[in-house]
Protein backbone atom coordinates (compact mmCIF):
# COMPACT_ATOMS: atom_id res chain seq x y z
CA UNK A 1 0.00 0.00 0.00
CA UNK A 2 0.90 3.34 -1.02
CA UNK A 3 1.73 6.07 1.57
CA UNK A 4 0.58 9.35 1.46
CA UNK A 5 4.33 10.80 1.77
CA UNK A 6 5.39 8.67 -1.32
CA UNK A 7 2.34 9.77 -3.25
CA UNK A 8 3.13 13.24 -2.68
CA UNK A 9 6.59 12.29 -3.89
CA UNK A 10 5.65 10.47 -6.99
CA UNK A 11 3.48 13.23 -7.95
CA UNK A 12 6.63 15.73 -7.45
CA UNK A 13 8.85 13.52 -9.70
CA UNK A 14 5.84 13.71 -12.56
CA UNK A 15 5.11 17.12 -11.77
CA UNK A 16 9.11 17.67 -12.93
CA UNK A 17 8.77 15.34 -15.81
CA UNK A 18 5.93 17.38 -17.12
CA UNK A 19 8.15 20.48 -16.71
CA UNK A 20 11.47 19.47 -18.32
CA UNK A 21 9.38 17.30 -21.53
CA UNK A 22 7.67 21.30 -21.75
CA UNK A 23 11.09 22.79 -21.73
CA UNK A 24 12.29 20.10 -24.13
CA UNK A 25 9.00 21.08 -26.65
CA UNK A 26 10.03 24.88 -27.00
CA UNK A 27 8.39 26.44 -23.79
CA UNK A 28 11.29 27.15 -22.58
CA UNK A 29 12.36 29.09 -25.74
CA UNK A 30 10.31 32.31 -25.21
CA UNK A 31 13.24 34.14 -23.88
CA UNK A 32 14.32 34.09 -27.75
CA UNK A 33 12.01 35.55 -28.87
CA UNK A 34 11.70 38.39 -26.23
CA UNK A 35 15.45 38.50 -27.05
CA UNK A 36 15.22 38.87 -30.99
CA UNK A 37 12.94 41.64 -30.75
CA UNK A 38 15.54 43.75 -27.85
CA UNK A 39 18.20 43.22 -30.91
CA UNK A 40 15.99 44.89 -32.96
CA UNK A 41 13.40 42.20 -35.04
CA UNK A 42 10.38 43.62 -35.87
CA UNK A 43 8.63 40.41 -34.90
CA UNK A 44 9.43 36.63 -33.78
CA UNK A 45 6.93 33.56 -33.61
CA UNK A 46 7.82 29.79 -32.32
CA UNK A 47 6.49 27.55 -34.27
CA UNK A 48 6.55 23.76 -35.02
CA UNK A 49 9.30 22.73 -37.29
CA UNK A 50 6.52 20.23 -38.93
CA UNK A 51 4.68 23.62 -39.99
CA UNK A 52 7.04 24.72 -42.73
CA UNK A 53 6.32 24.14 -45.68
CA UNK A 54 8.61 23.08 -48.70
CA UNK A 55 7.97 23.41 -52.02
CA UNK A 56 10.59 22.50 -54.83
CA UNK A 57 9.47 25.42 -56.75
CA UNK A 58 10.90 27.66 -54.41
CA UNK A 59 14.46 26.22 -55.26
CA UNK A 60 13.22 26.73 -59.09
CA UNK A 61 12.87 30.32 -58.05
CA UNK A 62 16.13 30.58 -56.50
CA UNK A 63 18.03 29.52 -59.69
CA UNK A 64 15.51 31.48 -62.22
CA UNK A 65 14.66 34.73 -60.20
CA UNK A 66 17.60 35.82 -58.43
CA UNK A 67 20.76 37.62 -59.25
CA UNK A 68 22.71 35.51 -56.58
CA UNK A 69 22.79 31.89 -57.80
CA UNK A 70 25.93 30.90 -58.06
CA UNK A 71 27.67 34.24 -56.95
CA UNK A 72 27.98 33.30 -53.36
CA UNK A 73 28.87 30.71 -51.17
CA UNK A 74 25.30 30.32 -49.09
CA UNK A 75 23.48 30.04 -52.27
CA UNK A 76 22.97 27.21 -54.70
CA UNK A 77 24.47 25.10 -56.84
CA UNK A 78 27.41 26.14 -54.40
CA UNK A 79 25.67 24.72 -51.36
CA UNK A 80 27.64 21.90 -50.21
CA UNK A 81 25.06 20.49 -48.04
CA UNK A 82 23.07 18.54 -50.40
CA UNK A 83 19.21 19.30 -50.25
CA UNK A 84 19.02 15.16 -49.41
CA UNK A 85 20.83 15.93 -46.64
CA UNK A 86 19.68 19.10 -45.21
CA UNK A 87 16.09 17.33 -45.40
CA UNK A 88 17.48 14.49 -43.14
CA UNK A 89 18.94 16.51 -40.63
CA UNK A 90 15.80 19.09 -40.63
CA UNK A 91 13.53 16.17 -39.61
CA UNK A 92 15.35 16.62 -36.40
CA UNK A 93 14.15 19.66 -35.30
CA UNK A 94 11.18 20.37 -33.24
CA UNK A 95 10.43 24.07 -33.08
CA UNK A 96 11.82 26.76 -35.12
CA UNK A 97 11.69 30.55 -34.67
CA UNK A 98 11.24 32.94 -37.55
CA UNK A 99 11.87 36.47 -37.07
CA UNK A 100 10.47 39.06 -39.51
CA UNK A 101 13.48 42.40 -39.34
CA UNK A 102 13.80 45.55 -41.43
CA UNK A 103 17.12 44.92 -43.34
CA UNK A 104 19.02 41.81 -44.19
CA UNK A 105 22.19 42.37 -42.70
CA UNK A 106 19.80 42.74 -38.90
CA UNK A 107 18.75 39.63 -39.68
CA UNK A 108 21.70 37.84 -40.51
CA UNK A 109 23.10 39.11 -36.99
CA UNK A 110 19.94 38.48 -35.03
CA UNK A 111 19.78 34.77 -36.04
CA UNK A 112 23.09 33.70 -36.05
CA UNK A 113 22.84 35.31 -31.85
CA UNK A 114 19.86 33.83 -31.29
CA UNK A 115 21.63 30.64 -33.16
CA UNK A 116 24.51 30.53 -30.38
CA UNK A 117 22.24 31.59 -27.41
CA UNK A 118 19.91 28.61 -28.39
CA UNK A 119 23.33 26.55 -27.89
CA UNK A 120 24.80 28.21 -24.74
CA UNK A 121 21.30 28.98 -22.41
CA UNK A 122 19.29 26.48 -23.51
CA UNK A 123 21.15 23.69 -25.00
CA UNK A 124 19.58 23.26 -28.00
CA UNK A 125 23.37 22.45 -29.23
CA UNK A 126 21.91 21.69 -32.86
CA UNK A 127 20.62 24.95 -33.22
CA UNK A 128 20.63 25.99 -36.73
CA UNK A 129 20.12 29.38 -38.80
CA UNK A 130 18.77 30.24 -42.26
CA UNK A 131 19.46 33.81 -43.15
CA UNK A 132 20.46 34.98 -46.76
CA UNK A 133 24.14 35.90 -46.05
CA UNK A 134 25.06 39.53 -46.55
CA UNK A 135 27.97 39.44 -44.07
CA UNK A 136 30.42 40.68 -46.71
CA UNK A 137 29.71 44.02 -49.08
CA UNK A 138 30.76 41.26 -52.05
CA UNK A 139 31.01 37.72 -51.53
CA UNK A 140 34.48 36.27 -51.71
CA UNK A 141 33.22 33.11 -54.31
CA UNK A 142 35.01 31.67 -55.73
CA UNK A 143 37.59 31.95 -52.96
CA UNK A 144 37.66 30.96 -49.17
CA UNK A 145 34.97 32.34 -47.63
CA UNK A 146 35.97 35.27 -45.38
CA UNK A 147 33.48 34.82 -42.29
CA UNK A 148 32.32 30.95 -42.49
CA UNK A 149 31.74 31.26 -38.84
CA UNK A 150 28.77 34.04 -39.74
CA UNK A 151 27.92 32.46 -43.00
CA UNK A 152 24.40 30.67 -42.92
CA UNK A 153 22.22 29.14 -46.39
CA UNK A 154 19.17 30.95 -47.08
CA UNK A 155 15.80 29.03 -46.49
CA UNK A 156 14.70 29.46 -49.76
CA UNK A 157 18.04 27.72 -51.30
CA UNK A 158 16.71 24.53 -49.35
CA UNK A 159 13.33 24.74 -50.99
CA UNK A 160 11.61 26.37 -47.93
CA UNK A 161 7.97 28.24 -49.42
CA UNK A 162 8.97 31.27 -47.55
CA UNK A 163 5.60 32.87 -47.88
CA UNK A 164 3.53 29.90 -47.11
CA UNK A 165 5.10 29.41 -44.11
CA UNK A 166 4.59 32.88 -42.99
CA UNK A 167 0.89 33.13 -43.57
CA UNK A 168 -0.51 31.12 -40.80
CA UNK A 169 1.77 33.17 -38.31
CA UNK A 170 0.09 36.72 -39.71
CA UNK A 171 3.70 37.82 -41.42
CA UNK A 172 3.83 38.40 -45.25
CA UNK A 173 5.62 38.27 -48.10
CA UNK A 174 4.97 41.71 -49.59
CA UNK A 175 5.91 43.27 -53.22
CA UNK A 176 5.26 46.94 -54.24
CA UNK A 177 3.76 47.58 -57.93
CA UNK A 178 6.85 47.20 -59.69
CA UNK A 179 7.40 43.26 -57.98
CA UNK A 180 10.58 44.68 -55.96
CA UNK A 181 10.09 43.01 -52.46
CA UNK A 182 9.22 45.33 -49.57
CA UNK A 183 11.85 45.58 -47.04
CA UNK A 184 11.36 43.22 -44.54
CA UNK A 185 13.04 39.99 -44.30
CA UNK A 186 12.67 36.76 -42.60
CA UNK A 187 14.93 34.70 -40.80
CA UNK A 188 14.47 31.53 -38.92
CA UNK A 189 16.41 29.37 -36.41
CA UNK A 190 16.05 25.73 -36.03
CA UNK A 191 15.85 24.08 -32.75
CA UNK A 192 16.05 20.90 -31.32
Amino acid sequence: MIQWGEFALSILYLTEEIVLEAVKMGKGYESLIDRSVEMGALEARLIPSKEIIFDDRSFLKCRFGCNRWGKYWTCPPNLELTREHFMDAFQKYEQSIFIKVPDPKMGQEIAVAIEKEAMLSHGAMFAFAMAMCVQCDECAFPDPCRYPHLARPSMDGYGVDIGKTLEPLGFKVEFDKNGKLLPVWYVMVLLD
